[in-house]
């Protein structure tokens, strides 16, 4: 009987680059729609990593940053959307937020 469970488990997790597992889609897409809480922002050299991690906190969503993405952001914004704000920022700095399941990942791109 452990062999059949064991067939049941396996079959339960999707393969990866199976169908039913979905893609990571670009946050920052052309022609993406930002509906994400507004915030605003008042920022003088900033470290990237306390940016992202501001605007992860306004839209209550998982965020990882690997230790190559670095520099510093000023920014001045005013009731503007949270995920918004978090492209203008990847755009200046050529990144890239992928939405892995329910993670925000930034990458160099």
């Amino acid at each position: 009987m452990r062999p059949l469970l064991v067939a049941l488990l396996v079959a339960a997790v999707p393969a990866r680059g199976d169908p039913a597992e979905p893609a990571a889609r670009d946050l920052c897409a052309p022609g993406v729609r930002h509906h994400g809480a507004p915030v605003d922002l008042d920022l003088r050299g900033a470290g990237i990593h306390d940016a992202f991690r501001l605007l992860a906190d306004a839209g209550h969503v998982n965020l990882v940053i690997p230790d190559d993405v670095t520099g510093t952001v000023t920014l001045h914004l005013v009731r503007v959307a949270w995920d918004a704000a978090a492209c203008a920022i990847a755009g200046v700095h050529q990144l890239r937020i992928d939405v892995e399941g329910n993670i925000l990942v930034v990458r160099r791109r």
